[in-house]
């Protein structure tokens, strides 16, 4: 029996697994016709089931050249990653495009210590989602990557303190306790004001930080701040780690974006591993606007099957009468109840695209943050919000 690096390697590595422990059994005959006895015999065995797991662990990295997840989804495969779920509608408003950006919040070290601060275009509405989401995304796409999927598919501290007031350089839009993180949404409208009120509310200064806070400031966007509330902190136990989701227009019409200057601050390297799900697919690097170009590549696409609406996309708040979700659908049930929750009937494609080893100091220096376009099929053509004066130009635009 030869193993052969094809679709069915992992289930010969199953039956050669078998095989050698029921051949390792005292079933065994005591002396072959070669005259080995079954002490021999389990020793041979042992050094080919060892030889055979070697060979197993080398092609799985040769076949894809990344690490391959733990059997049991523990999250980001990095300490230091970001993990995030995007819905976007596009809107013909030249600023009517609307996104809902789910983060998978991560409490690192001593919960008191805990702080984030995450700009937005505009400001958001926050809201606390279930953390089953990114659990069940990771298994919707390992299912999907899977060759034995189906037979014949296509690959493809403490609170803020009500009555504490902001500094007057620093305007307070909203503040609000969601799930177990108290939730400030500030605008720094003259320089030097942010660090004087994060010190204030009792989190660490942004040091060194001016070039991108006034990057921020002259785009006029606002700082979601996020710690642990002191509700929470007073609790026995650990601190619930739950996703918030932001749901806010950004000023554009087909960009969808994801903040990245401001983790430039930090020392180490880091991974973002984004799902988005839109109606479109995105462009990975159909031409210069394509993500490919900005360091992510793909490890997911949704497709269209023989049974599927060419171009039509996926029923996700309904995903047992969609003929390419059905099969998929009881892995993806809190996926399904926030989309019918936030967006009954839409239809969409989810991309999973995943970016490793990002440096802080070269993402630090890009001309904006991260924009992902639409897949137009034109190659010449320029995305709207990728254009002079819209709200994703500075990467392709120079004055």
């Amino acid at each position: 029996m030869l193993l052969k690096r094809d679709v069915n390697f992992r289930l010969q590595f199953y039956l050669w697994s078998r095989w050698i422990t029921q051949a390792s059994q005292p079933t065994i005959p005591h002396q072959t016709s070669t005259g080995l006895g079954a002490v021999t015999w389990r020793i041979i065995l042992s050094i080919l089931a060892g030889l055979l797991s070697f060979g197993s662990r080398d092609a799985v990295l040769q076949a894809d050249g990344k690490v391959v997840a733990p059997r049991h989804y523990e999250g980001s495969l990095e300490e230091r990653a970001q993990e995030a779920l995007i819905i976007f509608h596009a809107s013909e408003d030249p600023t009517g495009a609307k996104e809902d950006l789910i983060l998978k919040i991560q409490v690192a070290g001593r919960a008191k210590q805990f702080a984030w601060i995450i700009p937005f275009p505009n400001q958001p509405e926050v809201a606390k989602e279930d953390p089953a989401l990114f659990r069940e995304l990771f298994k919707y796409v390992q299912a999907r990557k899977s060759r034995f999927a189906k037979v014949g598919e296509k690959s493809e501290g403490r609170g803020f303190g009500a009555a504490a007031p902001a500094a007057p350089t620093v305007e307070v839009l909203s503040r609000q306790v969601v799930g177990s993180f108290d939730v400030a949404v500030v605008r720094e409208n003259e320089q030097g004001g942010l660090n004087p009120w994060l010190e204030k509310e009792g989190f660490q200064k942004l040091e060194n930080a001016e070039d991108v806070l006034n990057f921020y400031r002259e785009k006029k966007y606002v700082f979601a701040c996020i710690k642990v509330s002191s509700e929470a902190l007073n609790q026995s136990g650990s601190i619930e780690s739950h996703p918030l989701r932001f749901s806010f227009q950004t000023g554009g019409q087909d960009g969808i974006y994801f903040p990245m200057k401001l983790t430039g601050l930090q020392k180490e390297a880091f991974d973002v591993n984004l799902y988005v799900l839109h109606r479109f697919w995105l462009n990975d690097k159909l031409s210069k606007y394509g993500y490919e170009h900005r360091g992510f590549h793909r490890e997911h696409r949704d497709w269209d099957s023989d049974q599927c609406e060419p171009s039509g996309g996926k029923q996700f708040s309904l995903p047992n009468e969609d003929p390419y979700l059905k099969p998929y659908a009881h892995l993806i049930p809190t996926v399904t109840k926030l989309l019918q929750k936030l967006h009954p009937g839409e239809k969409y494609y989810l991309t999973n695209i995943k970016a490793v080893g990002l440096k802080p100091d070269e993402v630090r220096v890009w001309a904006d943050d991260l924009w992902l376009f639409p897949y137009y099929t034109n190659r010449a053509f320029v995305p709207y919000d990728a254009r002079p004066g819209k709200v994703a130009a500075a990467t392709w635009t120079k004055d």
